[in-house]
């Protein structure tokens, strides 16, 4: 927030903007091996295949991901990034998505799988070989990837499909493992990872016990994503492992933890951003969501869906600005004082109390102070107003006015 101080007491509206707003750590979370979509996005989505993270055992391939994933780059640009590791991404061909090596040790355990054009190996999750592995690679990670902030949100993918901790069971693959097999693949994160929001793909009880954010990767499907909110608002079963109240309610998550996900890939962006536009954005700013990710909308692949692109891309997230501003000085001391009036217009918190502060500039417009505000960002609900008042004392601006200017 930069202030020019203007010497006589002065009450300053400031009306809200309608642009798109590429504000840090929200919005559009593009593919980070994909530059032309990334483009101007702040977050970068980065998808970690562990046969590609590890090709050989104990040797993690971080320069290969660097150059893969255009990482320097991105560092480079500020922007922050998105992070899920993957076990198992079905695809048109048969693979492994875990390490050849890996495979071998565990004498192939699990469940190679074709079904409506999706093939692919599913580990058995229980087996404790796999389960050690998992905990050796989620450390390697942690410990490449706390130097920095770069890496902002994690989401715990691991398990299941597409991370997404859920298998076709009904196509011959073995259900996803019980809590106490579960907590093994999420401890890892927590004690690996730093200066990062987690985010689970469903509202697990160890979603609930740890403060952890959610995911929706069926954004914009109203019957997927109505599901997911009633998992949200009422808790559940989990069908996937056969576990009776395994959901419970987290409806007040997203004021403390980030809700992320992806668009949906089983309707199209015309659908879901041109003929039914209102009914996307309400399930978006019903699940308070802050960015979406690999999968989003293009006016590049989808021209005709611009304006209901720019309508999402001004819904999610967060929108803090500072509605008025109040500057006055004391007539018998040296005192100025700054009241700001702030606001959220967005959906969803900041979840970084990031600092703020008023910058003083002089004639030239050049910075001769910076002034830090006493304010919590995270504080900022949607929808809410707070003030902020900063006092302090400038004399070598306040000599070259008359003080009799201040009210």
């Amino acid at each position: 927030i930069m202030l020019s101080l203007i010497p006589c007491h002065q009450i300053s509206p400031y009306p809200a903007s309608d642009a798109v707003l590429q504000n840090p750590l929200m919005g559009f979370a593009p593919a980070a091996d994909c530059p032309d979509e990334v483009s101007d996005n702040t977050l970068v989505y980065i998808g970690i295949r562990w046969a590609d993270l590890e090709p050989e055992e104990g040797k993690f391939d971080f320069s290969g991901l660097e150059e893969r994933q255009n990482l320097a780059r991105w560092r480079a640009a500020g922007k922050h990034a998105v992070l899920r590791f993957l076990c198992d991404v079905p695809g048109s061909e048969p693979h492994l998505d875990i390490p050849q090596w890996l495979y071998e040790k565990l004498s192939g355990d699990g469940t190679k799988y074709d079904y409506d054009s999706l093939r692919g190996f599913s580990p058995n999750y229980k087996n404790p070989t796999l389960i050690e592995y998992h905990r050796r690679a989620i450390e390697a990670l942690g410990r490449y990837f706390s130097t920095d902030t770069f890496v902002s949100y994690v989401e715990l993918g691991s398990l299941g499909h597409w991370g997404e901790w859920h298998v076709n069971y009904d196509a011959g693959i073995p259900r996803i493992p019980n809590a106490s097999i579960r907590e093994q693949y999420i401890a890892p994160y927590l004690s690996s990872f730093s200066n990062v929001k987690f985010l689970m793909r469903r509202p697990f009880q160890a979603a609930a016990q740890y403060g952890f954010g959610l995911y929706d990767d069926m954004a914009g499907h109203t019957a997927s994503t109505e599901e997911w909110l009633g998992w949200i608002n009422d808790g559940g079963d989990y069908d996937q492992a056969e576990e009776r109240n395994a959901l419970v309610p987290m409806p007040d998550a997203w004021k403390t933890a980030p809700v992320g996900g992806e668009l949906n890939s089983t309707l199209s962006m015309e659908y879901m951003l041109r003929f039914h536009t209102d009914e996307t954005l309400s399930l978006l700013t019903r699940s308070h969501t802050t960015f979406l990710g690999p999968k989003i909308a293009t006016v590049a692949a989808s021209p005709t869906c611009a304006e209901g692109i720019d309508q999402l891309r001004k819904t999610i997230g967060y929108r803090i600005r500072v509605e008025s501003s109040k500057i006055s000085k004391s007539f018998f001391t040296s005192a100025i004082s700054v009241k700001l009036a702030w606001i959220n217009d967005g959906i969803a918190p900041l979840y970084w109390n990031w600092p703020v502060s008023l910058y003083l500039l002089d004639a030239a417009n050049s910075v001769v102070a910076t002034i830090p505000i006493d304010f919590k960002l995270t504080t900022l609900s949607p929808g809410k107003s707070q003030s902020t008042t900063t006092t302090f004392s400038w004399k070598p601006i306040l000599s070259i006015y008359s003080p009799t200017c201040f009210q």
